[in-house]
């Protein structure tokens, strides 16, 4: 039901009821989100305890408990006496669905840990208690029901995300020609995008405000790309007619089946190039480019959060201006990558961030030929450091005064720390998950489930189990909040951008991008508030997030000065510091808390700054005559305008407000608002009515966008409704592992699953029981005007409105971490040891590459192609318990061990090669010293072309004397060896056509007759004779090479994935061949 703000809801009504219904019969559950938590405990300790007596009982439960049978008996039985001494629980959302979650994850994982299942059924029988004895008060519940929110477990082995590392590589790829293309947009049409000039060789910052802009842009950089390609992307050698269609299946959302199948039947369509074509268009046509820069501000919508645990270094979602959510991420891989490239774009690396990239460069393969790449983007880095070896990284401070700052926002160097530092490391995904959402917080239940809220606006969201109260009493809330804000004594200022005396708030086309000037944006703001000596401001409510660049407590700082040399009765400024406390400066630069401060007592000589985040829930008792400046921004809903007004509790009865517009704001208004009025919009002057209608159209929109989510999660609720209902019993919830494992939803999609075009298919559904709840979710869209509520119909409406995938925020909970497998040493690899023979069918010795099935390489290729030369022990390829969760899983690539120790039949032949763990080699040493049989090699794969390579297994053996007799490692040996520890430096250009014919890859200008795809594989050529030598005559290899299929994308996945820990090989002798160029030998002139 809706009820007034700032009367009551929370510290007078909800005490009350929960008092009145914690009988002993029930149990009463408060449900507030986190940021009230603290503030409804201490109001609920206050108002129940003492006197009353009322328990205040918590439940802080998440994933990262390790629950054993006797904690979850114990958590079962505190809920019990909550209910026994009339108590009242305090919960947050996320809290409840993480125990419904970890009672199903316990049975799933109980099926290779039986003593989990106890734990499941324990935690169940709690559920159920819940289900039968909860009664619930929501406080704020359009934010706790609010279609943002979901909890998800995530199952299996964590895992890279699909097409790493050029997944990111393509995506910093396309934003570099988008910063050659944006201003060029800005000048064509400067009212339609906001941007602001930065340092030299940096991404400027820039945000998409009309359709007109977002569609040019989006046009040129497609087009520039479909001319000119890139590496990976050889698209510039294709005829016109082929780039045209390419650029369409990119850039047009709706294609016809005849345009799909031009691409995709086409001859540039390949396992290679498929995964850039899907992912460009994901971008383009599937708006995810669009979305990033047109829906989304930095430091109000997302930004990093160095306080977050686990640590993360890529973007999460923020609740208001520098207010990032505790737990939740976005959900979408692709705007993850986007935001995460922008958060560093806009602010930069840090120190911290510098030395790590350059200590990583220092080390990497080719340092002097990227370090140049970064001195291309560098801001005018002094002559002396311009080669490598003239930085010393030994020299901090030398660094940081006079290298860093040049690289900070260098477009290419913050691009080489992400792609090598952070997103190799945290770009992850989970095969499967468990999720819940508000829906099941508002389920049906035994006892009622009661919420309030302060506005209405969103009550088109809620899950259908959950119906609003219109009370004739409370129906006028909605009237009289407009019309107090309707009132002659409230007011708007229109912002210009151009002028001096509001200029800072929009584009600047002069800044530079120093700190400064920065700040003095904010500043002229603040200039503005201070100029209104009519009647003067005391209260800004910074809802529009107008204020980015300064801190709370700068804001308050400056304001104060500036107010107080006008009108020195100003004596402190009110803000919110980091920890969420109120605090008050005074005009010496002294900060307290505001509740142990004297001004505590004496508001009316204090200004209070509200930021984005705090002007919701806050209540400060402000002098009847005070006057706020409510900023206006991109997005902002009624409800969210309603609740920042109404901070000023005696609005109406002397307190005002007055509404600051920018210019965005404004030409929205005068494009969408006045000409539906009917009115000359060139002349007309915008009113407070304007602006209200502005703010119930950002409204309906945020409906739109949100319905489609609201609607997959409705459908998700239904499917699994009808799960726990088959497990329901009178006594409570009998479940079986078989029953849980239906809860599991797929995690990880594919680029084809995401954006390659698809039909529509019906409806999914699980049953009658669902058809009624189905089509109450349709008529709910179509009373919002989305029409298509079918299952794939609302994937494409997801994708093109990007709410329900892209904006979706989650709260993700981990699995734990892999367990390590126990050391063995099987008696074969004994005898080897001691006779130099491997006994036949011996199950202590496989193939090398039979090792790779279980990587995610594995989906591209069948690993029985490759040779079987070499082998490798159990021990080596056995590194962790391994858990296959049901369905999938099991993904090996962060796992693979790396090669070092290598046993072969020499000094006698070259028979027998296998790669053995450490754990071994310590062990078996002493035989092997005295077998005469066999020979210990140590070995590591090349790093970097200044390194000799060590793939002749001659620089240490063991027995020492065998060196002497050793013949050299034969070729295919030696090639089969480094392929396989994934070195990527070739010695000479015979080592590389030895690769290349191994692979059945071109490694010369095609001869008359030879097909070659466009990656390479040499898909068929004429036999060879003794008369037929066109051509070199080692390629005549290739015909008797084991593959049928190309290689080139296993080898892509293994090499990057399992090998480089995602990291990039372009650069490399083996990734310009999977690249598909072709080596000459002048590529091999400065090797060893």
């Amino acid at each position: 039901m809706q009820l007034n703000m700032g009367e009551g809801k929370s510290t007078v009504i909800a005490p009350v009821v929960t008092a009145a219904l914690a009988d002993g019969s029930r149990l009463v559950r408060v449900v507030v989100a986190k940021p009230q938590s603290r503030q409804m405990y201490h109001m609920l300790v206050s108002k129940l305890g003492g006197l009353l007596n009322r328990r205040i009982f918590h439940l802080p439960f998440s994933r990262t408990l390790r629950l054993d049978i006797s904690d979850a008996i114990a958590i079962h039985s505190e809920c019990k006496r909550c209910i026994a001494v009339g108590g009242v629980m305090l919960v947050q959302p996320e809290q409840l669905l993480s125990l419904k979650l970890m009672g199903l994850e316990s049975l799933i994982t109980s099926i290779d840990s039986p003593g989990k299942e106890e734990v499941g059924r324990s935690l169940l029988q709690t559920q159920h208690l819940f289900d039968t004895k909860s009664r619930d008060v929501v406080d704020e519940s359009d934010e706790n029901f609010s279609v943002k929110f979901e909890l998800i477990y995530t199952m299996g082995q964590q895992g890279p995300i699909e097409f790493a590392p050029e997944r990111w590589m393509v995506i910093q790829t396309v934003l570099q020609v988008i910063r050659e293309h944006v201003k060029g947009v800005r000048d064509v049409l400067p009212a339609s995008i906001e941007i602001q000039e930065s340092p030299p060789g940096s991404f400027p910052r820039f945000r998409l405000l009309k359709g007109d802009a977002t569609e040019m842009l989006l046009d040129q950089v497609a087009r520039g790309i479909c001319n000119n390609g890139f590496p990976g992307f050889s698209i510039s050698w294709q005829d016109a007619s082929s780039r045209e269609s390419v650029l369409k299946y990119i850039k047009q959302q709706e294609l016809s089946l005849a345009e799909v199948e031009e691409v995709e039947k086409g001859e540039f369509w390949s396992e290679t190039t498929r995964p850039y074509l899907l992912l460009l268009r994901g971008l383009f046509a599937q708006g995810v480019l669009a979305f990033a820069f047109g829906h989304k501000r930095w430091r109000v919508n997302y930004g990093l959060d160095n306080t977050r645990q686990p640590p993360t270094k890529l973007a999460v979602p923020f609740r208001a201006k520098d207010f990032p959510t505790p737990r939740s991420e976005f959900s979408h891989p692709d705007v993850v990558i986007l935001l995460t490239c922008c958060c560093y774009y806009y602010g930069g690396l840090s120190d911290d961030d510098l030395t790590t990239a350059f200590g990583h460069l220092l080390e990497s393969d080719q340092a002097d030929a990227e370090y140049q790449e970064w001195i291309a983007d560098s801001d005018h880095l002094p002559v002396a450091f311009r080669q490598l070896m003239g930085v010393n990284m030994n020299d901090t401070f030398q660094c940081k005064a006079e290298v860093f700052p040049s690289f900070r926002y260098a477009k290419r160097a913050i691009d080489y720390f992400l792609e090598f530092i952070v997103f190799p490391k945290q770009m992850k995904e989970f095969p499967q998950k468990l999720s819940t959402s508000g829906w099941d917080i508002g389920a049906v239940k035994t006892h009622p489930t009661t919420g309030f809220s302060g506005t209405i606006d969103s009550r088109a969201v809620l899950p259908l189990d959950v119906s609003y109260l219109a009370l004739r009493e409370q129906k006028f809330t909605n009237a009289h909040v407009l019309e107090t804000l309707m009132r002659p004594e409230n007011s708007l200022i229109l912002l210009d951008s151009t002028s001096k005396t509001a200029g800072g708030l929009n584009h600047n086309p002069r800044r530079t991008g120093s700190l400064q000037q920065r700040i003095s944006e904010a500043e002229t703001l603040l200039s503005v508030v201070v100029g209104q000596q009519d009647l003067p401001v005391r209260v800004i409510l910074d809802v529009g997030a107008q204020i980015i660049e300064m801190s709370n407590v700068q804001v308050a700082t400056k304001w104060l000065e500036m107010s107080h040399a006008q009108d020195p009765t100003i004596q402190g400024a009110i803000f919110f510091d980091d920890d969420e406390e109120l605090m008050v400066v005074d005009i010496h630069g002294y900060t307290e808390c505001l509740r142990t401060s004297p001004y505590g007592e004496q508001l009316d000589v204090c200004l209070v700054f509200l930021d984005e985040a705090h002007t919701r829930g806050t209540d400060l008792k402000l002098p009847q005559h005070y006057r706020a400046a409510v900023t206006l921004g991109a997005s902002l809903t009624k409800d969210r305008l309603a609740q920042a007004c109404m901070r000023m509790r005696r609005l109406g009865q002397g307190q005002s407000v007055v509404f600051c517009v920018p210019q965005e704001i404004q030409t929205i208004i005068r494009e969408r608002i006045l000409p539906e009025a009917g009115t000359e919009t060139k002349d007309k002057p915008i009113k407070i009515i304007h602006v209200l209608d502005w703010a119930m159209s950002e409204t309906h929109i945020d409906i739109r966008k949100s319905i489609p989510l609201w609607a997959a999660q409705g459908e998700r609720f239904e499917r699994q409704r009808l799960l726990w209902a088959e497990a329901r019993t009178n006594t409570g919830i009998e479940m079986t592992a078989e029953q849980a494992v239906k809860f599991l939803e797929v995690e990880a999609q594919t680029l084809e699953q995401r954006y390659r075009p698809k039909p529509v298919f019906g409806l999914r559904t699980n049953g009658e029981a669902t058809t009624d709840r189905l089509r109450q979710i349709q008529a709910r869209c179509e009373d919002v005007g989305s029409t298509h509520v079918n299952e794939a119909t609302l994937q494409e409406e997801q994708e093109r409105e990007l709410s329900p995938e892209i904006e979706q925020e989650r709260q993700l909970e981990r699995p734990p971490p892999a367990i390590a497998a126990v050391h063995s040493i099987h008696e074969d690899l004994r005898e080897f040891v001691s006779s130099g023979i491997i006994l036949r069918n011996s199950a202590a010795f496989v193939p090398a590459f039979e090792m790779l099935r279980r990587t995610s390489a594995n989906n591209y290729l069948d690993v029985g192609m490759f040779p079987r030369d070499i082998m490798v022990t159990v021990d080596f390829a056995e590194t962790v318990e391994t858990v296959i969760s049901p369905g999938g899983g099991g993904v090996l690539d962060a796992y693979q061990r790396p090669i070092q120790w290598v046993l072969s039949s020499q000094p006698h032949s070259w028979q027998h090669v296998v790669i053995i763990s450490p754990h071994e080699a310590q062990e078996l040493l002493p035989a092997i010293q005295s077998s005469g049989k066999i020979t210990l090699h140590i070995y590591a794969p090349r790093p970097n072309l200044e390194i000799r390579p060590l793939d002749s297994l001659d620089l240490y053996t063991v027995p020492a004397s065998a060196m002497q007799a050793m013949t050299p490692i034969p070729t295919h040996l030696r090639i089969q060896l480094n392929l396989f520890a994934g070195q990527l430096y070739f010695k000479d250009f015979s080592d590389y056509s030895a690769f290349c014919d191994m692979l059945r890859l071109s490694w010369h200008d095609a001869s008359e007759g030879t097909k070659v795809a466009s990656d390479g594989f040499i898909v068929s050529e004429p036999p060879r004779t003794s008369n037929n030598t066109d051509g070199p005559a080692a390629s005549t290899l290739a015909q008797a090479s084991t593959f049928t299929e190309s290689p080139v994308k296993f080898l892509k996945v293994f090499l990057m994935m399992a090998r480089r820990d995602c990291q990039p090989i372009e650069k490399t002798h083996v990734g310009k061949v999977l690249d598909g160029a072709l080596l000459r030998k002048t590529d091999f002139e400065t090797t060893h």
